[in-house]
């Protein structure tokens, strides 16, 4: 606790000297409440009530209420001298995209928003919706700093800073899953994966195929194609735009077109292999296909997807799958092929802002702040009142006796937008060293940063082409990922399509915005 209290202490004279220098704001005052009481601490800072509303997507929870109220108690009686409260404001997954437009463009009070590249964050930064968060991260952020201090890079624009990424593993592994119980029946021997390739699957799911009928061997839709070709032989910028990481010099920053790689074509061809002698399931591309169902029953032996984080990870070392298992139901192996490098995707991929129509900047970033030192807080955020929402068990979250996730009022799984997920709790079931694990695997990680780590694409010069491109790739894309497709002959017409739709343009862009950040930070 001494830590936590030092911390309040240092944050509190940071606010003291802002109410100072700058009047913390100036809209606060505009914001009081006529006649509000004010908390015993507020007076010494003079900063006056205000309510924090936070924007992320969840689905809708019944007792939103009783947690929000939960937790303005809590920073009534904790933090006193922030003289906050908060207001949660969570938008369905469905909704998110338009609603968040929607407020932006009107203009409806936001302070910290959920964002992240695949939500539109480029496109946020560059109609001018967020906030730059330089001096407001070096004023009221030192616990945000304490922890993510080297991975900023990645979220800022012309030199300024526009997300926070929430502290939680820097990447991931992809591999394969197996049934365990298979593995044993045939005494199949996993070493041959240790090469990190797929194709030394082959000769299980050949047994499987002859000796398992009515078992899949392997079951879609989680394809080699998606699930581990780019991020095991890819540096990604954008789309189609990438580093060819395989077989080219560390110094090499050639832009290529990542469906023209010699592993692509090599992987959509053992894609195509297995598909036609029927390892692959035939209804790999039907709408909402659950391979972890297709466990559940009993009808599936591997698939290969991301991995569970767990200490000491390698390439083609097995391991029981906490997670695979309880999806599952059913012990499962799991043999990273890949793991991966620091990319600036993933430090894009999760992160909060504070919105441009925000009335009071600097109390976001210090809300935002506690997130990453008061366990507390963020327990209530993400797991909901004790005993009523959750019960410890051995230092383990788990549900209220009789309460299922759908009965309990609160139960999402968002623990993963904000904060420092180092300091969560572990659901029952899950690996109790879940983020010790990660810790060891962020050094791992880390250490192996991908070639241009930090660069960060504009698509606006080519976001019709981009668009065009997308369009061009849905005629082949999902059959070459399934292997229903020969890849010998759609490859090249696929090829000519995305040529058609400017491949080139966005190829010669990707290079001219790529050389120049090479130059401008001495690495060319």
């Amino acid at each position: 606790m001494n830590w936590l209290k030092k911390s309040s202490a240092v944050l509190a004279a940071l606010m003291l000297t802002s109410v100072v220098a700058a009047g913390c704001g100036g809209n606060n005052t505009a914001n009081s409440p006529a006649g509000s009481a004010e908390p015993e601490g507020a007076a010494s800072t003079g900063l006056k009530p205000y309510e924090v509303v936070m924007v992320f997507p969840d689905a809708p929870q019944k007792d939103n209420q009783l947690v929000q109220d939960a937790m303005n108690d809590y920073l009534k009686q904790t933090y006193p001298e922030l003289n906050m409260t908060v207001k949660l404001n969570p938008i369905d997954w469905g909704a998110w995209s338009d609603k968040t437009n929607l407020m932006m463009a009107s203009g409806d009070k936001m302070d910290l928003l959920f964002t992240a590249d695949w939500l539109g964050f480029q496109q946020q930064v560059t109609k001018g919706g967020l906030l730059p968060l330089d001096d407001l991260l070096a004023k009221y952020g030192p616990d945000i700093e304490a922890v993510e201090k080297d991975y900023h890079e990645p979220a800022k624009r012309d030199g300024k800073l526009y997300g926070i990424h929430t502290h939680q593993e820097l990447g991931g592994t992809q591999g394969v899953y197996l049934n365990k119980e298979l593995v044993d029946k045939y005494s199949f021997d996993l070493t041959a994966l240790k090469s990190g390739k797929v194709e030394d699957l082959e000769p299980m799911l050949q047994t499987i195929k002859e000796k398992e009928p009515g078992i899949t061997p392997l079951v879609a839709p989680s394809f080699p194609l998606e699930a581990y070709y780019s991020s095991a032989n890819l540096d990604s910028i954008v789309s189609i735009a990438a580093i060819n990481t395989v077989g080219t010099a560390a110094d090499d920053y050639t832009v290529i077109n990542s469906f023209t790689t010699p592993r692509y074509m090599e992987l959509a061809k053992l894609t195509n292999k297995w598909y036609k002698a029927g390892y692959i399931n035939k209804d790999a591309l039907t709408p909402g296909l659950d391979a972890w169902k297709k466990m559940q029953a009993g009808k599936g032996f591997a698939f290969v997807g991301d991995m569970d984080i767990l200490a000491d990870m390698e390439i083609g070392k097995a391991a029981i799958s906490p997670n695979g298992s309880i999806k599952a139901g059913r012990e499962m192996l799991q043999i990273p092929l890949n793991i991966d490098r620091l990319q600036t995707g993933k430090m894009t991929a999760t992160m909060y802002a504070i919105s441009k129509s925000s009335e009071d900047p600097e109390r976001a970033m210090m809300l935002l702040n506690l997130f990453y030192k008061d366990k507390e807080l963020l327990t209530l955020f993400n797991f909901g009142i004790e005993g009523k929402h959750y019960v410890l068990q051995d230092g383990q979250i788990a549900l209220p006796e009789g309460q299922t996730t759908d009965s309990v009022g609160y139960y999402h799984d968002i623990m993963w937008q904000i904060g420092n997920q180092m300091l969560n709790y572990t659901r029952v079931g899950e690996d109790p060293n879940k983020y010790q694990n990660y810790e060891k695997f962020n050094q791992q990680i880390s250490s192996n940063p991908s070639r241009i780590f930090g660069f960060v694409f504009d698509p606006e010069p080519v976001k019709n082409e981009l668009i065009s491109i997308d369009n061009a790739n849905k005629t082949f894309v999902d059959g070459l990922k399934s292997g229903q497709l020969d890849p010998e002959e759609v490859v090249p017409k696929m090829l000519e399509k995305q040529k058609a739709a400017g491949a080139d343009k966005v190829i010669a862009e990707a290079q001219k915005q790529l050389d120049a950040w090479l130059k401008e930070n001495g690495k060319k």
